[in-house]
């Protein structure tokens, strides 16, 4: 039932009750995840095909205000709209208008159209009341309250906000402040549950390493936003750009904050709130399970000093003093190599807490060798083992079948990926094969691939980018680049979080290397041009719908369908069959001479074997 069925609803006060009931009656849009519309009993109603979908969200990027026609023609179309589109655009307002609960929610008004949205009616608007009550209440040192606010928060989130919506439409920015925001709400979160559960975990609001704010406004040091106010979440929706990974850091996160918040009546909650609405103290085994929660968070955002600090207090408290000192120390040096800063005063005060309790267990730790009262990290910390070297990247899929035709189109490849005749400055080789859907781009991409493998003996990496790929949310770039960076061998905890930092990472690791790089399916330029070496051993097949004219220094092959000779060879070879099938056959036209088309109706053929060779229906 998504968010609807995550309400508050066993919480005995009254907030909680007015909040259960918003959450399970009272949302009827969402955009914390991909779009959905909820009707009255709180079920989601499909909302159709993209065009649909690009509407309700032109229109609930700006709750309550009037939309220009041109603005939802360029929503739709792209920037193109064909020459019917007032009319298409009018019958797609129809369309909508029989999905809402109320048809006169969405209204004609000069120069556009208006879609109302009353209080708790968009998640995002809710998301946003609770983040401010948390934030107010972290403020205020009241940890029950911003538990509780917070967990509220998290489990109305979905997945990425837009997910699935085409870059193109806008409300990146959007996307960003939401995501900065529930990670802000994600450290107060865990910044209460610690508090509750008091220095030694066994309940009470007892005092420890670092003040109030300090987890959240040390986020700033390492490149977070600190403690800025969340009424700007649903501000300026006017950039355009990805939205981040449908991979969210700190899924458990969520999953913990949605199981608190829809459980059994009786229970208990993973807050430790319990039927009546009062929180119970996390004991050491919650503190204990919020460690790989919290250790997700700090792989997936290395350079964030809050998450760092809490998972520092969480192994502190369950006794695992080492790993704790282990986690500042990664923290530090990254921090050192990469910014050339020492970690923030939260995070040097909670690491003062481990050590004052591990000198009390064992005083040789008391002071270190820089005589400012810091343990010998060489000392009070175990070296971990060297881990051997990565394999060589082999990753290219198996080459395609009997691959026929396109000997003209190969040697082009051939030529223009052969980094040694490239004129002019060095360069990486980017070769772009564009067409349509089946035409073999995919076949002609890996075939050459295969064939190129001696020229780049320092490895192959392939990675599908889900630009077309129906059912499924493209890879951003900074998806794409972790998964690059810990193929080449990068420690998951190295990789920055910024994603021109990780471009640039991945840059250095393939400078001096001979690499050649298949970037499947990809959806626009944007989604390229962040992975693309700049050695000039490298080289680049980029296979994608568009010709990808936005990226600059790419030699571009437009793929036409096979000619008719060659679409019968590939019957001919993929069905095992000989006679009868030459170019004059039905079949070959029936598939449009297809590579994809003709290789589906050839295995048909194979498995018909005792048919007669005629049109498949």
């Amino acid at each position: 039932m998504g968010v609807v069925g995550t309400g508050l609803n066993r919480s005995g006060r009254s907030r909680g009750k007015a909040v259960g009931r918003a959450m399970r009656y009272g949302l009827r849009f969402g955009l914390l995840g991909p779009p959905v519309l909820y009707d009255a009993d709180g079920e989601v109603r499909a909302i159709g095909g993209g065009k649909m979908r690009a509407l309700l969200v032109a229109l609930l990027l700006e709750p309550g205000r009037v939309v220009s026609v041109d603005a939802l023609k360029d929503a739709l179309w792209g920037g193109a709209p064909p020459a019917s589109a007032q009319a298409s655009l009018q019958n797609h307002v129809t369309r909508l208008r029989r999905l809402l609960d109320d048809p006169e929610r969405l209204r004609a008004m000069p120069p556009g159209y208006l879609l109302r949205v009353g209080e708790g009616e968009l998640d995002v608007r809710v998301f946003e009341s609770h983040v401010t009550a948390a934030r107010a209440a972290h403020a205020g040192r009241d940890w029950e309250r911003a538990l509780h606010e917070a967990l509220a928060a998290l489990a109305l989130w979905r997945g990425t906000p837009l997910g699935g919506v085409p870059p193109e439409l806008g409300g990146h920015a959007l996307v960003q402040r939401l995501e900065e925001a529930r990670l802000l709400v994600l450290e107060w979160r865990y910044e209460a549950e610690l508090r509750i559960a008091g220095p030694g975990g066994t309940g009470g609001a007892g005092a420890f390493a670092g003040g109030a704010g300090e987890g959240a406004g040390d986020a700033a040091h390492a490149g977070g936003t600190g403690g800025t106010g969340v009424g700007w979440v649903f501000g300026d929706t006017g950039d355009t750009g990805d939205a981040r990974d449908t991979r969210d850091a700190g899924t458990s996160a969520d999953a913990k904050a949605t199981e608190a918040t829809s459980g059994t009546s009786g229970t208990s909650g993973t807050s430790g709130t319990s039927a009546t609405g009062a929180f119970s103290p996390p004991g050491p085994a919650r503190l204990a399970a919020l460690a790989p929660e919290l250790s997700a968070l700090v792989a997936e955002y290395p350079l964030r000093e809050a998450f760092h600090r809490l998972l520092m207090l969480v192994l502190h408290r369950t006794g695992r003093q080492a790993e704790a000192l282990a986690v500042h120390r990664d923290l530090r040096a990254r921090l050192v190599e990469e910014l050339g800063v020492e970690p923030g005063p939260a995070v040097r005060a909670a690491h003062l807490e481990i050590l004052r309790e591990r000198t009390g267990e064992n005083g040789e730790f008391a002071h270190g060798r820089d005589g400012n009262g810091v343990a010998d990290r060489d000392r009070a910390e175990q070296t971990a083992p060297a881990e051997p070297a990565p394999p060589r990247p082999a990753q290219l899929p198996p080459p395609p079948g009997h691959f026929t035709g396109r000997a003209d189109v190969r040697r082009e490849l051939n030529v223009a990926l052969d980094t040694a005749r490239h004129p002019g400055p060095p360069a990486p080789a980017v070769a772009v094969i564009s067409g349509m859907a089946g035409v073999g781009k995919s076949a002609l991409a890996l075939h050459v691939a295969h064939g190129l493998r001696e020229r780049f003996p320092d490895g192959q990496l392939y990675v599908n980018l889900h630009g077309a790929t129906p059912g499924m949310t493209p890879l951003t770039p900074g998806q794409a680049l972790a998964a690059l960076l810990r193929d080449l061998g990068a420690e998951p905890r190295r990789i920055p979080e910024h994603p021109d930092a990780a471009a640039a990472l991945l840059r250095s690791m393939l400078a001096p290397t001979r690499t050649l790089m298949v970037l499947d399916d990809a959806a626009h330029a944007a989604q390229v041009r962040p992975l693309l070496p700049a050695g000039a051993g490298c080289a680049v097949i980029v296979t994608s719908r568009s010709p990808l004219t936005a990226l600059d220094g790419a030699r571009r092959f437009p793929l036409a369908p096979l000619s008719v000779e060659d679409s019968a060879a590939l019957l001919r070879a993929v069905s095992g069959r000989v006679d009868g099938l030459d170019g004059t056959h039905p079949l070959v036209e029936l598939t449009g001479r297809l590579p994809l088309a003709l290789r589906v109706v050839a295995a048909r053929l194979a498995a018909r074997s005792h048919r007669t060779s005629s049109p498949v229906n």
